[in-house]
């Protein structure tokens, strides 16, 4: 029996998503709940697994293509039977399995020329033309190279290029011609050395002026997707100065997680901050859901802490140090991402006073919390006109006010 995998909701935002990688090809054996393919939601990238088992007969979606949610994208056969029959046509055209002849081939140009290498102008191994053209004119012997895992399989001529020239380079100078992704022959050709160093190369990348490029992360470039959506958001901003002093004294926990539990409190009072807008409906939900900006290395991850406000404080500052911890192995679920109302970034922490932070996709708003002087801290919102309007945002601050100088409530707090 045939069943059709299609593009999953992976977020309660996600209108569509993109094939990063098939982790099966066509013809394997799938697992129920095996990871059967990498897609990038609005917010992440994530592995999905299979919901049958069976074999993978068809794939419908190429790596790099964007589809709306409930797309197909492959579909499994349950029946090994036939399986075998429908992957029959995909196997046969996907004779990718020419490696095999293609060794052939190559061992019987070899056994023909059965000549001394000095002269053979194709060497035997796994490479581009351009490749084995300069690796017979340098003398490299491409086979065994890339069995002593010298020069990768396939070749190209960039890495034929590297590994010839990096006799005349040293080892941290190898390392910046990777880092700036230089032509080790141009570079060797320009600088004219027998043997060139770190500093030689550091000269000459401030010479010619030379960038670092990178590509982003699969999470940088979710981030970016996102802050292009944000652009379109009509919102407006609200600053206030807030005593902590009272919270200061608390020592237990942090202030990110005070700050949680008080702004998932007063949510409660307030449903326009537990609203999103989306598709042209307003949605305002029960729980005061709120995500938090974690920042790991050059990637940012805004994963949510759920239903704050039936939380002590203790687990609001459990949540948040388990989700600090999942965001830097890289291991946060669909469900650890999604279900934020509101946002909560805090830059006081590196001793920034004030700043105006991007709301995110369907989010009511966003608070940007700055350091403490003197036990005040200037928060900034970023607010979502078509949700919230300047009163209800601002009744919604100056609850936020007279939470934190309660100090029965503070006290309350465990």
């Amino acid at each position: 029996m045939e069943y059709k995998v299609v593009m999953p909701q992976l977020t309660d935002t996600m209108e569509e998503g993109k094939i990063v990688r098939w982790l099966k090809k066509e013809g394997d054996y799938v697992k129920k709940d095996e990871p059967l393919v990498e897609i990038e939601s609005d917010k992440a990238v994530m592995e999905v697994p299979s919901m049958r088992e069976g074999v993978l007969v068809k794939i419908l979606a190429e790596e790099g293509e964007e589809l709306p949610v409930g797309q197909p994208i492959a579909v499994i056969e349950t029946e090994v039977e036939k399986a075998k029959e429908k992957v029959g046509k995909p196997v046969e055209v996907k004779k990718e399995e020419k490696p095999p002849e293609k060794r052939k081939e190559k061992v019987e140009i070899k056994v023909e020329g059965i000549k001394p290498p000095e002269k053979i102008k194709l060497p035997e191994g796994s490479a581009s033309p351009s490749a084995k053209k300069l690796a017979g004119e340098l003398g490299l012997n491409l086979k065994e190279l890339q069995e002593k895992g010298e020069i990768p399989t396939p070749a190209h001529e960039k890495d034929i290029k590297e590994y010839f020239y990096k006799k005349f380079f040293t080892k941290s100078a190898l390392d910046i011609l990777k880092e700036y992704n230089l032509d080790p022959e141009d570079v060797y050709k320009e600088i004219g050395k027998k043997r060139i160093d770190k500093t030689d190369l550091e000269r000459y990348i401030k010479a010619k002026n030379v960038p670092v490029i990178q590509k982003p992360s699969d999470i940088q470039s979710v981030l970016i997707k996102n802050l292009s959506k944000s652009t379109q958001i009509p919102v407006y901003y609200i600053t206030h100065q807030f005593d902590i002093s009272l919270i200061l004294k608390q020592e237990k926990y942090t202030i990110t997680a005070y700050i949680i539990k008080i702004f998932g409190d007063v949510m409660q009072d307030h449903p326009k901050i537990r609203t999103v807008y989306r598709n042209g409906m307003f949605y305002t939900y029960p729980s005061s859901n709120i995500s938090v900006a974690i920042s790991v290395g050059e990637e940012l991850f805004n994963p949510t802490i759920k239903n704050v406000e039936t939380k002590s404080l203790k687990q609001v500052y459990e949540d948040l140090q388990n989700l600090r911890e999942k965001s830097k192995e890289k291991k946060l679920t669909v469900e650890d991402i999604q279900g934020a109302t509101f946002s909560i970034s805090n830059l006081g922490m590196f001793g920034i006073k004030q700043f105006f932070p991007v709301i995110p996709p369907f989010h009511s708003g966003i608070a940007g919390i700055g350091v403490a002087v003197d036990g005040i801290i200037s928060v900034s919102f970023t607010f979502d006109h078509r949700v919230v309007n300047g009163v209800q945002a601002a009744q919604f601050v100056i609850e936020l006010e007279k939470r934190m100088k309660d100090q029965k409530y503070i006290k309350s707090l465990k």
